[in-house]
């Protein structure tokens, strides 16, 4: 007999086990290669959750003793699916915010709130759940409720998702808010346990194991506070309500797409710990609006950033400093490129990261100022920069 590999595909029905031939295991790759592309289920289902559907429907049909049409067996999946297919709302703690007195700041379809026993009133908690038990998990912190449609698997990523690019906004409002945020604070959506805040202990001790000590360090990281007079000036000057809008948009154009994975690189840095990494990945989110061609980049970025933090309306660069501040953003980024193509380290100062991120968030929040006065291409943007650019010498 044919010896099987110990995780060879099988069915088991009626109590007994039924091994897949090879020409059946191929079928049903097909299938869910097929299904996987159907238009119904694209980005509302993942392929693992396909793969279980097909093989849950197989086994049904066998211990019916029934052989399906392929259409017959496809629509069975697919209704399958698509009924696992609802409006999913998710809330997790988030770390390293205070909220002050407010007692929720909405972003976009999402919301951060105080942690507060009456919302769970609404859940319908049985068994082993109950409302005590759960709120005593999130209770120490704020909230961050958002609500996905999807399958359960396609909901939570897209909930996790979201959830990195509210961190970025937070971050973004952060460095404008407060200088040295980008290190100084850390706001975190706590989806996973990985870099969960908590004391350090350190274990020391003396050769031959004489005068052993415990320490433990909290670290130097603070909350990022959100007082009622920030958040009024980040709605009416820095537009955060159109920024953390901008995922729910489902037909963004180009600069709004660039907008929304710049928040991401942003979120990405925001939540590294090692400065070199957070200022080749502030570069990164710099880059979603400058860097249209392969030529040139150094300079397209240094005039990218120089006109948009003189022109754009925030005068965070006076304009007679115009020239050596351009000057200055291209050593910025002969810093980066010797991070990146030379694998070198050490060379970032701390008002280095801080001044760049400083620039990435006011970027953000111009090119969110423009994408609301109609621009809608990388292009466009370049054009104006461009002609700002040479008229920026003789002013």
């Amino acid at each position: 007999a044919k010896r099987l590999p110990a995780l060879h595909p099988y069915v088991n029905v009626k109590g007994g086990t039924i091994f897949l031939s090879d020409k059946l295991i191929g079928a049903l790759r097909r299938l869910i290669q097929s299904l996987t592309n159907l238009p119904s289920l694209a980005n509302v289902v993942s392929v693992r959750e396909i793969d279980r559907a097909v093989q849950k429907s197989y086994r049904t049909w066998m211990e019916r003793g029934l052989q399906p049409l392929g259409q017959e067996f496809v629509d069975d999946v697919v209704s399958s699916l698509l009924g696992d297919v609802k409006l999913y709302t998710f809330l997790i703690q988030i770390e390293g915010v205070d909220l002050k007195i407010q007692e929720t700041l909405q972003l976009g379809t999402f919301r951060l709130q105080r942690s507060n026993p009456t919302l769970f009133e609404g859940i319908k908690f049985g068994g082993v759940l109950d409302r005590p038990t759960i709120y005593s998990q999130f209770k120490d912190g704020p909230w961050l409720i958002g609500s996905v449609k999807g399958s359960q698997d396609v909901a939570l990523e897209q909930f996790e998702y979201r959830a990195e690019l509210i961190v970025g906004i937070l971050g973004i409002c952060g460095a404008i808010l407060y200088k040295g945020s980008i290190w100084r604070s850390r706001v975190r959506a706590v989806t996973s346990p990985h870099g969960h805040r908590k004391a350090v202990s350190s274990l020391r001790w003396e050769d031959g194991g004489e005068n052993p000590s415990l320490s433990r360090n909290w670290g130097f990281e603070q909350d990022l506070p959100l007082t009622a007079e920030s958040v009024t000036y980040l709605l009416e000057i820095c537009f955060l309500e159109q920024l953390s809008s901008l995922p729910d948009i489902e037909d963004r154009s180009e600069l709004q797409d660039a907008i929304v994975r710049s928040i991401y690189w942003f979120a990405e840095s925001y939540k590294d710990r090692t400065p070199i990494m957070q200022f080749v990945k502030l570069w990164t989110c710099v880059e979603c609006f400058f860097a249209i061609d392969k030529v040139e980049i150094t300079e397209l970025n240094a005039a990218g950033i120089s006109t948009i933090l003189t022109f754009a309306g925030y005068e965070i660069v006076d304009l007679k400093d115009y020239p050596e501040f351009k000057r200055r953003v291209k050593k910025m980024y002969d810093l980066r490129s010797r991070a990146v193509h030379r694998a070198e380290f050490g060379h970032v100062e701390t008002q280095d990261l801080e001044d760049l991120s400083l620039w990435a968030a006011w970027i953000v929040i111009s090119m969110v100022s423009l994408a609301e006065k109609g621009y809608k291409t990388l292009r466009q943007v370049h054009e104006q920069t461009s002609r700002l650019d040479k008229i920026s010498y003789r002013l």
